[in-house]
């Protein structure tokens, strides 16, 4: 385990690169409301899901659930992309990266807030 606790901000972004694929996150408008619509050919629901509402915390072939929040509402949570802030990310560090490193885990990127800027984490290919 990396000592980073005692790290300067540009120091801790500093080793975050060397470590990871990083980039500024795009957040897109989250949260959002929208409203399931209905395939014409199947009759399936549909959720629409544009890359300018969600950025970079939806991608194609993301594993997602969906929980119910209240009544007529449902909460989506991408298990493919955590958003954390730099503290839980400290904290939680080992356990993100066996995740990551995890071909079982469907977690694949992680997006850090960090003095209200995003950054994008991905492993290196």
């Amino acid at each position: 385990m990396y000592r980073y606790r005692a790290m300067q901000s540009d120091e801790f972004l500093d080793y975050l690169k060397s470590q990871f694929s990083a980039c500024d996150a795009n957040m897109g408008n989250l949260p959002h409301h929208t409203s399931l619509e209905a395939d014409e050919e199947t009759g399936e629901s549909i959720l629409p899901m544009p890359k300018e509402v969600y950025g970079d915390y939806v991608e194609i072939d993301d594993v997602i659930s969906f929980k119910k929040a209240a009544k007529h509402r449902i909460k989506l949570v991408n298990l493919s992309c955590k958003v954390v802030s730099q503290t839980r990310f400290t904290r939680e560090y080992n356990s993100i990266i066996r995740q990551l490193n995890s071909a079982q885990h469907p977690l694949n990127r992680v997006i850090l807030s960090c003095h209200r800027q995003h950054y994008l984490l991905k492993r290196p290919t």
